[in-house]
C-alpha cells in the first residue's frame, strides 16, 4: 500500500515496484482527518483481499488501528521522536516498535532497537552504489563543484509554527553558494516554486537526487531527511531546522553533520568549507567509521519480519 505524497508515487514507480495507493495527503486539521478516514477503510479493504500474516509500516496509523482489529501483528518503524500526536494515535495499537538505537524515547517491552541508522536502510553499500552517469543529462560531473538545497513544506503536524525559505530568500541563498564557488545548485524541493530560477540552478528527477547527493559537495538541507542521506554518503551536511531526531543527532556525533537553528550561520558555514580543501576527506573519514559500527538495517528489518510470520505460523 503507498500513499500520494510528495514524491512517493514517482519512486516506487520509477523502481516499477507494485503498489496500491490509497489516500493523498492532505493539510488542515478537517482534511487530514477526512483523509485518515478514507486511509482506513481502503486498508481494511487491502488487508481483508491480501491476508497477511503481518503488517509492518512507517508510523502508520491506518495500518496499526486495521491489524488490531483484525488480530494481525503489528511491526512500526518509528524514527520522529517529535510526532506526537501520531504517535498517541497509533503506538497503543502497534504489536512491536522498531528503532534504532539513537532513538531516544523509550516505548517498553514492545521496543525493539537496531543498531543502525535510518537512511542506512537504503543508502548502505549493500544496497546503493552512485552512479556517474545520472550526473550527465544536468551537465554535471565528478568534477563539477555544485550544492544540494533541500526545501521542506513544514505542513506535517510536528512542523506547526515553522517556517524555512521563501522565495527571495531562496534566490539570495543560491546567489551566495554560486558565489563561493559552487558552480550549479541542485534543488530539490516539497512545493512547487513559482519562482523564476537561475539558469544554475538544477532541479533533477528524483531518482536521481541520491546519485547527486553522494557527488555533491556540499548539503544544505531543512529536510532530516535528506540531511541524513547526504550524511551516510560522506558529504558535508549542514542542517537547517531545529527539531531534534535522534538519528540526525547520532550523525552529528560523528561529524557527519553540523546543525544550525538559522540559515545565515549555515551560510556563514558553508562560506568556511568552500575553501576547506580538507572537508570531503574528513566526512569520508567519518562515514568509513560510521558503517564500521553499524548494521545493515534493511536486513534487521527482515529477520525481525520473518521471525514475526514464523511465531504466528506456529500458533
Amino acid at each position: 500500500m503507498s500513499r500520494d505524497k510528495d514524491v512517493m508515487l514517482e519512486l516506487l514507480d520509477g523502481l516499477s515496484l507494485p503498489h496500491r495507493c490509497i489516500s493523498r495527503a492532505q493539510s488542515g486539521g478537517v482534511r487530514s482527518f477526512l483523509e485518515l478516514l478514507l486511509r482506513e477503510w481502503r486498508v481494511f479493504l487491502c488487508v481483508l483481499q491480501f491476508k497477511p500474516d503481518v503488517l509492518f509500516s512507517a508510523h502508520s496509523i491506518a495500518t496499526t488501528h486495521i491489524g488490531w482489529l483484525l488480530r494481525i501483528p503489528r511491526l512500526v518503524h518509528e524514527d520522529t521522536e517529535f510526532g506526537t500526536l501520531q504517535q498517541k494515535l497509533y503506538i497503543p495499537f502497534a504489536s512491536k516498535i522498531i528503532t534504532s538505537t539513537a532513538y531516544y524515547l523509550d516505548w517498553g517491552k514492545r521496543h525493539t532497537r537496531i543498531p543502525s541508522l535510518e537512511p542506512l536502510a537504503y543508502l548502505h553499500p549493500n544496497y546503493f552504489k552512485p552512479d556517474t552517469s545520472r550526473l550527465k543529462p544536468y551537465g554535471l560531473s565528478v568534477k563539477t563543484r555544485y550544492a544540494v538545497v533541500r526545501l521542506v513544506a513544514w505542513q506535517a503536524m510536528h512542523d506547526r509554527g515553522l517556517e524555512g525559505m521563501d522565495t527571495v530568500k531562496l534566490k539570495e541563498v543560491i546567489a551566495l553558494l554560486n558565489s563561493m564557488g559552487y558552480k550549479n545548485v541542485v534543488l530539490s524541493s516539497e512545493i512547487e516554486l513559482d519562482i523564476k530560477l537561475s539558469d544554475k540552478v538544477i532541479q533533477p528527477d528524483p531518482q536521481d537526487l541520491h546519485h547527486m547527493l553522494a557527488y555533491a559537495s556540499i548539503c544544505l538541507s531543512e529536510s532530516i531527511t535528506v540531511a541524513g542521506e547526504a550524511a551516510v554518503l560522506g558529504i558535508p551536511t549542514l542542517l537547517v531546522n531545529p527539531l531534534r531526531a535522534g538519528h540526525s543527532l547520532e550523525l552529528e556525533k560523528y561529524g557527519l553533520i553540523e546543525r544550525h537553528h538559522e540559515l545565515k550561520n549555515a551560510l556563514m558555514r558553508a562560506a568556511e568549507l568552500a575553501s576547506d580543501e580538507t572537508a570531503i576527506g574528513r566526512w569520508t573519514a567519518a562515514r568509513t567509521r560510521l558503517l564500521q559500527e553499524k548494521s545493515d538495517m534493511t536486513q534487521a528489518f527482515t529477520d525481525i519480519i520473518l521471525d514475526s510470520i514464523n511465531a504466528r505460523l506456529q500458533k
